[in-house]
């Protein structure tokens, strides 16, 4: 990997760390650090992704919310949009957009399974802490703190997703 492309994975890393350990939301804060990472702000993108935190709304039972983060990013990136669906008479649909989108995403994903066993919040919980929480409950939250998620738990799976993220956009578009 080019020392530029290891440069910005390491720092996708530390700034989505940081963010996760100071003001948490691993959706918003794994978007974050990409968006400094690739110079680019879009406040609505961050607000919106807010809703997948704790795999989503805190229900943890959903996909964590830094995948979802990464799902989005390489939706932005390659996916399939509007312009594409009957501007192209040998691709009508669009659909090589978005079988390039899946394919970027399917990477992320077994990354996530080799590494969590899963992209579900409450399994990486399990994996992480030796049980899972309910973060919708503040009392549970309070645990969820008190077993590490903000000193080195979900702050580390921010930092690896985005990490993650990063080498598999370079690797495409140096591949392109």
């Amino acid at each position: 990997m080019k020392k530029e492309i290891k440069e910005k994975a390491k720092m996708a890393y530390e700034l989505a760390y940081k963010y996760e350990k100071e003001f948490s939301a691993c959706s918003q804060c794994t978007i974050k650090a990409l968006q400094e990472v690739y110079n680019e702000e879009d406040k609505g993108v961050f607000q919106a992704l807010g809703g997948f935190a704790g795999g989503g709304a805190c229900e943890c039972d959903g996909i964590c919310g830094a995948y979802a983060a990464g799902i989005y990013f390489f939706g932005t990136k390659t996916g399939r949009g509007l312009k594409d669906i009957g501007s192209n008479p040998e691709d009508p649909d669009g659909s090589r957009k978005h079988r390039e989108q899946f394919k970027l995403i399917k990477k992320l994903h077994d990354r996530f399974v080799d590494k969590y066993g899963s992209i579900i919040c409450s399994s990486i919980h399990r994996k992480l802490y030796g049980r899972s929480f309910y973060i919708a409950d503040w009392k549970e939250m309070k645990k969820f703190d008190e077993a590490g998620a903000h000193d080195w738990g979900c702050t580390s799976v921010c930092g690896e997703t985005a990490k993650w993220i990063v080498e598999i956009f370079e690797d495409f578009k140096h591949k392109k």
